[in-house]
């Protein structure tokens, strides 16, 4: 079978994406872990048959960088959009908490779990980052009762370690938005949101310009996002996700396109 490709260790919440996935595909898949974002879409870009999920946006913390600049990049299109719940639990390889005093975990895990970790601790905690949360889990393996970490109830199922508390992440609706990405349609069912890039001419009102057709058409933007172009300093490309299927807005594409200077679809897909 294919690879399905997701941003590694096991245990993150990147594989729980990729698990959501692989039902969507009907299991014909095999799960991979790859270490970064950029490797995954350079290897679903040169190979048809491969497929990868990637975060794409959090709910606390915003879009993920380096998976829009790599679509944006390659020739890979988003095939579906897959929400999942980020639950952050305090796990460690024993159950004192009074003995904790260093806690590990990603640094967005660690901000976002400020309140808990106020309330818990003293201000001599030692909050110490890690490349993921998953990653977070596994170096409690080789720590002491003195260290826990903040990750997945996943996470420490894999590695057999104790949860000591759940859902401790300071806002209880926290979620990241993965997409699916291919080199060729999935045709996985109705497309009801279309992400496009544009690069607006440099003038007065350009991008207002654009809106305004959006507006005319009375089509739903969802999201919007500048990025530096890595062309020409001081210029910006722009993302935009808009709530309908790119069939059922094909008159705006054409009236957009003629207000930029480049213009890329990035996938009409559904999601879930």
């Amino acid at each position: 079978m294919p690879d399905l490709l997701f941003l590694g260790p096991k245990g993150t919440y990147s594989e729980m994406g990729a698990l959501k996935a692989s039902e969507l595909l009907s299991g014909n898949y095999t799960l991979k872990a790859v270490s970064t974002i950029p490797k995954i879409v350079d290897m679903v870009n040169k190979n048809d048959f491969l497929v990868g999920v990637l975060p794409f946006e959090n709910s606390i913390e915003g879009i993920v960088r380096p998976a829009i600049d790599n679509i944006y990049l390659s020739d890979v299109k988003i095939v579906a959009e897959i929400d999942i719940k980020i639950e952050h639990c305090f796990i460690s390889k024993f159950n004192d908490k009074t003995k904790i005093k260093h806690i590990v975990s990603h640094p967005q895990a660690l901000a976002q779990c400020q309140n808990y970790i106020v309330q818990n601790f003293d201000e001599n905690i030692d909050l110490i980052p890690e490349n993921s949360t998953a990653k977070a889990a596994s170096v409690l393996l080789e720590k002491d009762e003195t260290y826990a970490a903040i990750a997945s109830c996943a996470a420490a199922n894999e590695f057999n370690l104790n949860i000591m508390d759940r859902n401790i992440g300071d806002i209880k609706e926290n979620k990241t938005r993965f997409v699916l990405i291919s080199k060729k349609d999935m045709n996985l069912g109705k497309k009801n949101r279309t992400s496009i890039a544009f690069n607006t001419k440099n003038e007065s009102g350009a991008l207002l310009k654009v809106l305004q057709i959006l507006y005319k058409y009375n089509l739903n933007l969802s999201f919007l996002e500048s990025r530096p172009s890595k062309k020409v300093f001081g210029e910006y490309n722009f993302f935009a996700d808009i709530d309908c299927g790119i069939s059922d807005m094909l008159f705006a594409i054409d009236e957009i396109k003629k207000e930029c200077n480049y213009f890329k679809l990035l996938g009409s897909y559904p999601f879930f």
